[in-house]
């Protein structure tokens, strides 16, 4: 048997939820921390739930959002992203 795996719930507005198991929590668990949404999509609930399965000592972290996530104010966000490196600040004006 496994021992650790992870459960993906994605919930509707109207109510309908879809379920994924995932062998890799970890894995999943990065692409769940990825899951963002899009401007103008329907409200939905996403909760990502991992299961630790180990002799006398079994686990259960949980973790939901709500999609889409509210874009953060300009100020926060980066300067450009880098595929494969992630995002980038520029360094400010020194100023005189």
């Amino acid at each position: 048997m496994r021992d650790r795996l992870g459960i993906l719930f994605m919930e509707e507005e109207n109510g309908e939820i879809a379920v994924q198991l995932f062998s890799d929590p970890d894995k999943a668990k990065d692409s769940f921390d990825n899951l963002v949404g899009t401007l103008g999509q329907k409200p939905q609930r996403a909760t990502f739930l991992k299961l630790g399965y180990a002799e006398g000592k079994n686990e259960v972290l949980a973790w939901c959002k709500n999609l889409p996530v509210p874009e953060k104010p300009k100020d926060e966000m980066p300067d450009a992203w880098v595929l494969g490196k992630g995002p980038v600040r520029f360094d400010e004006e020194k100023k005189p």
